[in-house]
């Protein structure tokens, strides 16, 4: 069976519990121990969400003011600030950052083992509560209040200290507050064991107003209240990992992300293939009507390749002459100087191969007569016109006499 949300209210070892379905709806509520409650659980598989309030008498909410300085400076102060209000060393505590408003920020301080005593227990029956918060910052309001069940009683005393306190002792301590002259509050009475009127003297329940308790219970009303802006103990040393299902959820969007590249790089691929595919038959399509175009008697071309060198060596005097060699050589000599061939012309007479070149630069024609030269040709550059953002130039390569 399964839920979907459990809320916890933490005071000392006694812990009430209320667990709750998809809807915010009570499924059941509880007390007991931390084994009590790990009981509870192994019933249901564990929920998705784990809120715990932990008692305002084990914690110390505190509004202070601070200087208009920058974060990190501000935090440097605070345990100063708060020192003076602490039965104890201060650096035995953990000390929280709540909201700030203006130069006013809200801290908590906890002792330091308590809280990991705290998280480690929930740890270890598979509880990792994302919110771990105070119940007295969740009753916070501007008005003066007081929230009573049969254990515990809440006073929020709108700017002033907000307090938590057994209820047997409500009425000492609201007189220690106000020394005698009990103030006007609003009340919410969640009592079932015993009325409020035998904890109060009549006259306080006379003038203070009691409002309609707005949840069956002190716990399903703490739930009620908005968790936004509320400080929250899981920061610093004490911050929630990112695991489980969000940890998962975080993969799964990373492979989804991961697997849509490789598609893409694929698909990009494979046009690129198609693409060269196309560009080669279209290549081998015009090799081949230029060689039907000058030997139209030839009715099997099929290995063009070799027809060619075939025909360029025939007769001897093309072979004597080295057609062959310089075509070899000019080939991947014009593919290094990054050179478009536009037009080539053999004259056997002279011995000479003609070729009309087009580039970026200059230096590239130039550049390829130097490579014709290392090889053994004679190559003198003709003319070279400047045509907008390309050159154009003629080189005569002469293949008799070799130096």
């Amino acid at each position: 069976m399964a839920f979907e949300n459990l809320v916890i209210h933490w005071r000392d070892q006694a812990l009430k519990w209320l667990l709750l379905d998809d809807a915010q709806l009570p499924l059941r509520e509880g007390q007991g121990t931390l084994e009590d409650l790990a009981e509870v659980l192994s019933e249901y598989e564990l929920p998705l969400h784990t809120s715990v309030l932990l008692s305002g008498e084990s914690v110390l909410l505190k509004t202070i003011e601070v200087p208009p300085k920058p974060t990190r400076q501000i935090l440097d102060a605070v345990p100063y600030l708060v020192e003076e209000y602490l039965a104890c060393d201060v650096a035995d505590c953990f000390i929280a950052i709540g909201e700030r408003r203006g130069n006013d920020l809200t801290v908590g301080v906890i002792d330091e083992r308590f809280l990991a005593d705290c998280l480690g227990g929930l740890k270890t029956i598979g509880l990792d509560p994302e919110f771990l918060g105070i119940d007295l910052d969740v009753i916070a309001c501007d008005q003066c209040l007081l929230v009573v069940d049969d254990d515990v009683a809440l006073l929020s005393q709108g700017d002033a200290e907000m307090v938590a306190f057994e209820t047997a002792q409500i009425l000492t301590r609201l007189e220690l507050l106000y020394h005698g002259d009990l103030l006007a509050l609003n009340i919410v009475d969640f009592t079932e064991g015993q009325s409020l009127e035998a904890l109060l003297p009549s006259a306080f329940v006379d003038q203070s107003q009691r409002l309609p308790a707005p949840a069956r219970s002190l716990l399903q009303y703490l739930h009620q209240q908005p968790k936004t802006k509320r400080l929250n103990f899981r920061q610093g040393q004490f911050a929630q990992a990112s695991q489980g299902a969000s940890g998962k959820t975080w993969l799964w969007q990373l492979g989804k992300v991961a697997l849509f590249v490789m598609v893409l790089q694929l698909l990009f691929a494979g046009a690129q293939g198609l693409y060269l595919f196309n560009q080669a038959n279209d290549m081998a399509a015009e090799a081949r009507t230029l060689y039907e175009g000058l030997y139209p008697n030839d009715k099997n071309p099929r290995d063009l390749g070799r027809r060619w060198r075939s025909r360029l060596n025939a007769g001897g005097q093309q072979d004597q002459l080295g057609l062959t060699k310089v075509l070899d050589t000019v080939s991947p000599a014009l593919v290094a100087a990054r050179l478009q061939l536009d037009n080539l012309n053999f004259n056997a007479g002279r011995g000479d191969l003609m070729l009309q070149l087009s580039g970026e630069r200059s230096e590239q024609i130039m550049g390829l007569a130097e490579v014709l030269n290392a090889a053994g040709f004679q190559s003198e550059i003709g003319t070279i016109s400047q045509e907008k953002s390309s050159v154009r130039g003629s080189l005569r390569v002469r293949m008799g006499d070799r130096p």
